[in-house]
């Protein structure tokens, strides 16, 4: 389909490439000798260094773009150096220049590289990680108020208060919701400890978003194919955050809580939603907590869902609640659709209808993030 399409649209979900020397040179002293920092390993191109992990390719957070963009096929990723990202991964500025090539009136920004510091066993060092990247991405995103909305990330690892502490302080840098990875291993969603921060946020009315990031990659995923099925099937793993908070009862606790999963697509929701009613309706009587609604009605009340190119969840949309969706463009990452969004869009959308389309890939990110959609068609109108 080449049709374009002509409406509005806010991206619920956008990355940075964080600055090279973010945390080396922002970090207090004791830690910036093993601060997470980009260095050039053999056979693998420039790579974001986190003490204690393998080494993260910087390739596909934000390099390849380029060539996606010129319909070029991608080559190996040691090809590949920190300075090929676009100046719009770190530079405000720049940015809006990128969205406006993508039609793109706002967006939600996400770390970049950063998605995966939370693998580090380093309590303290996370902790001050997380507080580094805030002060940085508030500044990035106050450049430009109205466009940038920024997610601050919180620690998983050490006091719970950590995290309360660091939401707290999101808030006045102006940051206006919060992220957590996908994966917590060693700290499962489900567990009481979470408690403190959703009650916290609840008070806030801090939407707490869930980001693919966290976990190791499973050993057993090796040889012939392993990247295409760690990031396709990864992707979809977004289901456990989601499993783990409704089924273990904090929408119940905590009526006026709301998550985001991001960067997981939808198209599988309607399925897991159908599932998990199902189970509730046969076993709600023995099973602890109690949930009173079925699980897809706690989904439909407190949770929200991103995706960048998916026709099987757009068609799906009224078994998962139009109004629980919302589209990103996913820049500069190669699984999104930049500079290409008002064509996906266009076929993606194909046969919906034109209210449910603007809800889901502006009107619903809009309301939920806090952009004012007639500031912002006022100004790109001047």
């Amino acid at each position: 389909m080449n049709e374009e399409y002509q409406g509005l649209l806010i991206s619920a979900d956008g990355h940075v490439v964080e600055p090279a020397d973010l945390w080396t040179s922002r970090m207090p002293k004791k830690w910036r000798d093993i601060a997470p920092h980009i260095a050039n390993v053999p056979e693998m191109g420039d790579c974001m260094i986190i003490d204690g992990l393998a080494p993260r390719p910087i390739a596909f957070e934000g390099p390849m773009i380029e060539m996606k963009a010129r319909g070029e096929e991608i080559p190996k990723i040691a090809d590949f150096r920190y300075d090929d990202c676009r100046p719009g991964s770190w530079d405000p500025d720049e940015r809006l220049k990128d969205q406006d090539i993508d039609g793109v009136l706002g967006e939600v920004i996400y770390p970049g590289v950063g998605l995966f510091i939370w693998d580090s066993d380093n309590d303290e060092m996370l902790y001050e990680v997380c507080k580094t990247y805030n002060d940085w991405l508030a500044e990035f995103c106050n450049a430009h108020p109205d466009r940038l909305k920024g997610a601050a990330i919180l620690p998983t690892r050490g006091p719970i208060e950590w995290a309360v502490a660091e939401a707290e302080r999101a808030e006045k840098l102006g940051l206006g919701s919060v992220m957590l990875p996908a994966w917590c291993d060693h700290r499962p969603y489900n567990q009481p400890i979470w408690d403190t921060l959703w009650a916290r946020l609840e008070e806030m009315n801090m939407l707490c978003n869930f980001h693919l990031g966290g976990g190791i990659f499973p050993s057993h995923i090796r040889g012939p194919g392993a990247s295409g099925v760690l990031v396709c099937a990864g992707k979809m793993n977004l289901n456990e955050p989601m499993q783990l908070v409704i089924w273990g009862g904090a929408p119940v606790r905590f009526p006026k809580m709301r998550w985001s999963i991001v960067e997981g697509g939808i198209g599988w929701i309607a399925a897991a939603l159908e599932l998990m009613d199902h189970w509730w309706a046969d076993h709600k009587g023995w099973m602890k907590p109690r949930l009173e609604q079925p699980p897809s009605e706690y989904f439909r009340q407190n949770f929200f869902a991103t995706f960048e190119d998916d026709r099987a969840g757009v068609l799906t949309r009224e078994l998962i609640g139009v109004d629980t969706l919302m589209w990103g463009a996913d820049y500069p990452h190669t699984e999104g659709v930049w500079p290409f969004s008002k064509k996906s869009i266009a076929s993606n959308f194909a046969g919906c209808p034109e209210d449910e389309t603007h809800r889901i890939v502006c009107s619903n990110a809009a309301k939920l993030y806090g952009f004012d959609l007639d500031k912002l068609t006022a100004n790109r109108a001047a």
